[in-house]
């Protein structure tokens, strides 16, 4: 006589209990909002930040920005290919054109970062503390 088998309704009974685990639901909640959050920081809140810059900069420069990646535990951003570029040279600089200004990586800290994707005001206050801290790093680079 060969070796019992489990019942069919015993094994999907199993790994029913199994998903509806807080070790298995508690890390699958978490990775939903990290991904959503990473997936609203590059397609929308990119826009805000592009924005916010030309605002700081009274639309003297544009910002490009490759990517935006949330740290681990959702408490800083990490900026990828960030380039600056002024809308038109200075009148003042004429022989001396104004160029393109690149920052390879940048990583800000940002607290809170979860609530950007909830909250208005928040998302603002954030878009203008990053824009800060690129413009302040611009003027490092120059």
């Amino acid at each position: 006589m060969g070796p019992r088998l489990p019942a069919k309704n015993f094994v999907i009974n199993w790994l029913k209990a199994l998903l509806l685990s807080p070790g298995v639901l508690f890390p699958a909640g978490y990775l939903l909002v990290y991904l959503s959050t990473n997936i609203f920081l590059n397609a929308d809140f990119k826009k805000n930040l592009a924005q916010s810059v030309n605002q700081a900069t009274g639309n003297s420069w544009q910002v490009s920005i490759k990517s935006l990646k949330s740290g681990l535990i959702l408490d800083s951003v990490t900026l990828q290919d960030i380039e600056l570029t002024p809308t038109s040279a200075p009148e003042s600089n004429l022989q001396h054109p104004a160029h393109t200004i690149t920052i390879q990586t940048l990583e800000i800290p940002c607290p809170n970062l979860e609530k950007l994707l909830f909250s208005h005001t928040e998302r603002i206050l954030s878009a203008k503390v990053i824009c800060k801290k690129i413009l302040a790093d611009e003027r490092i680079a120059q």
